[in-house]
């Protein structure tokens, strides 16, 4: 019963969200990235054990992959970076009491945060200024999310064009 009420309280917020809006809800898509901008990087892929779900997501070529077990982070799965460590995109595997909890938690309100889709996955972005941070949230299950971590949340036009083709990206593996 628990989990039910967590659950809907979770869809309760989710479409509070979109309906805090009254535009329609932002459907990316990696179709719509163009093909100078795909050349300039290569796909990663995240995998989760319970459910059983990999997903890829596109990274730029000037952002390499850190060793998570050097950073110790706890849910880290993967991170990037540039060489000067200026901009930074980092992704979780969280487990989580509930999808309300955790973004209360993190400081994510109707405010900072918008739903959308992207390649057909529900998620919710969020600018969390006091952080620096521009985060994407993609709930797989009640209490399972991934979420992708973008410092700095305010960088250049170009930093605004990377962050928009990697949450474009996310998608189910095929």
């Amino acid at each position: 019963m628990k989990k039910l009420f967590a659950l809907l309280l979770a869809l309760g917020m989710l479409c509070s969200f979109a309906m805090a809006e009254e535009a329609e809800v932002l459907e990316l898509s990696w179709d719509s990235v163009s093909d100078d901008v795909k050349a300039l990087g290569s796909f990663q892929q995240v995998s989760l054990q319970d459910p059983a779900l990999t997903l890829v997501y596109w990274v730029p070529q000037n952002m390499a992959a850190r060793d998570v077990a050097e950073i110790g982070t706890e849910g880290l799965v993967a991170a990037f970076a540039t060489d000067d460590d200026a901009y930074t995109i980092s992704v979780y595997g969280l487990s989580v009491p509930s999808l309300e909890e955790y973004t209360a938690g993190v400081g994510v309100t109707e405010e900072n945060a918008k739903l959308f889709y992207t390649n057909g996955i529900q998620a919710i972005g969020a600018e969390l200024a006091e952080s620096d941070i521009d985060m994407v949230i993609i709930p797989v299950t009640e209490n399972i999310i991934l979420v992708y971590a973008f410092t700095p949340l305010n960088g250049d036009e170009d930093w605004d064009a990377v962050k928009a083709a990697v949450v474009a990206s996310i998608q189910v593996a095929e």
